[in-house]
């Protein structure tokens, strides 16, 4: 059985860019030792991650199919 990693979760307001960016980041240069996970303690309604966040995260090769704003709760 393969070892599933260490669990990291990054918080932060609104879940839309920091805490994008470091979920997005660790799970790529972590190659599998790190399942990261971000949320937001008040992320607004139908809120996505900033383009902008994703753009930087896709010219530095790193996945960004399946970020999602969400809330901690």
């Amino acid at each position: 059985m393969s070892d599933p990693g260490l669990s990291v979760l990054f918080l932060c307001t609104h879940n839309s860019a920091r805490s994008i960016l470091a979920e997005a980041t660790l799970n790529h240069i972590g190659k599998g030792r790190f399942k990261a996970f971000s949320a937001g303690s008040s992320p607004r309604a139908n809120q996505q991650p900033n383009p902008l966040a994703l753009q930087v995260l896709r010219e530095a090769g790193v996945a960004t199919a399946g970020l999602r704003s969400k809330n901690w709760d």
